[in-house]
């Protein structure tokens, strides 16, 4: 049924995750905002995942891919398609291991709707598993260029049950308006495709800040989140990509002064980390436990050799992405007052 509101269209990735479909694609098709199409991007998959959608749930749209090509490739392809139907004005982007509350769509919607400058809205995702836990309700970051998951493992008591505006959106669960989403696109790219997994949203977040949107959490709009389930938790690969990404945002989108800022953090981040690993606490203890005591020096050598890789690239990106800044050096320093992360969330949560 046709909603004054718009269409949405809701992409859903996928890589051999059949096992999580009936949850998460029985929870979009009961959404109580009916007008939408639903984007299935299967990367690659060996199981029988696009099988499973075309047999029962004929109304997605499947689009099939050769290979895993990430997390950002995927989701641009969808969005591609998707923009082709000038009725679409939202884009709802969503992991296939999550089971949507009835009413996520509509209440998303309403609160996108309320400011014009509102481009993004953030659910509250909670574990699947531990269903009193928050996963994220947006996004927090960190002068040295990373961000987190805003709520990341706290006990649910009320804390964000008030719409706020937060730095941005984990797209895990995440609705953007179309004027957004092509607002910032580069190249026909919406995520950035060299980020393959992990972070591209935070790059999608300063890039829509830097234009001047806004981005807003929804805590009635429920999602249950299995995380990780795709990439496991703690893995050189995951890893590898977060740390590697965080210099990426940095490069491409960190105002001059902020950007220098974050290179003079970079060594007090890998002491904070190197102490993590020596009390047995935080991530990177876990990587290691899981991988190996030079698993962390590794990744973090193979990211530097990444980013020289990527730099002449990231550079024309960030002259594209300052160029069109509309916002001021102190606004983005209230960003950081207003929207930090602290070392413990950090580094050792």
């Amino acid at each position: 049924m046709k909603s004054i509101q718009g269409k949405v269209a809701i992409i859903v990735i996928n890589w051999n995750g059949v096992k999580f479909l009936e949850n998460c694609l029985t929870s979009v098709m009961q959404q109580t905002y009916s007008y939408f199409d639903v984007y299935f991007v299967d990367n690659g998959s060996t199981d029988i995942s696009v099988q499973y959608v075309t047999n029962h749930f004929p109304e997605a749209k499947v689009i099939k891919l050769a290979t895993n090509t990430g997390f950002a490739f995927a989701n641009n392809v969808g969005i591609q398609h998707a923009l082709k139907d000038p009725e679409v004005e939202y884009i709802f982007t969503l992991n296939n291991d999550t089971k949507l509350a009835h009413d996520v769509l509509q209440l998303s919607i309403d609160i996108i709707n309320k400011q014009k400058h509102i481009g993004a809205v953030a659910p509250k995702m909670k574990f699947f598993y531990e269903p009193d836990l928050i996963d994220s309700i947006g996004i927090l970051i960190h002068p040295d260029g990373s961000g987190v998951n805003r709520g990341g493992r706290e006990e649910d008591q009320g804390q964000y049950d008030q719409s706020e505006e937060v730095f941005g959106v984990c797209a895990g669960a995440a609705l953007y308006k179309r004027a957004l989403v092509e607002d910032i696109l580069y190249r026909g790219e919406f995520f950035d495709n060299s980020f393959f997994a992990y972070s591209e949203d935070l790059d999608v977040a300063w890039r829509a800040r830097l234009r001047g949107w806004k981005c807003f959490s929804c805590p009635q709009a429920v999602v249950r989140h299995v995380h990780s389930a795709t990439s496991i938790a703690h893995s050189p690969f995951k890893s590898y990509h977060m740390n590697r990404n965080r210099f990426f945002v940095m490069i491409k989108d960190l105002p001059f002064t902020f950007l220098v800022k974050a290179v003079l953090l970079t060594p007090m981040r890998y002491i904070r980390l190197m102490n993590s690993m020596r009390i047995k606490q935080g991530s990177s203890y876990k990587l290691q436990q899981k991988s190996g005591k030079l698993t962390p020096f590794i990744i973090v050598v193979k990211g530097w050799g990444s980013v020289i890789v990527y730099l002449p690239s990231l550079l024309r990106k960030r002259r594209h992405i300052q160029k069109r800044r509309v916002v001021s050096a102190q606004e983005t320093q209230q960003w950081f007052n207003t929207f930090c992360a602290s070392t413990e969330q950090l580094i050792y949560k």
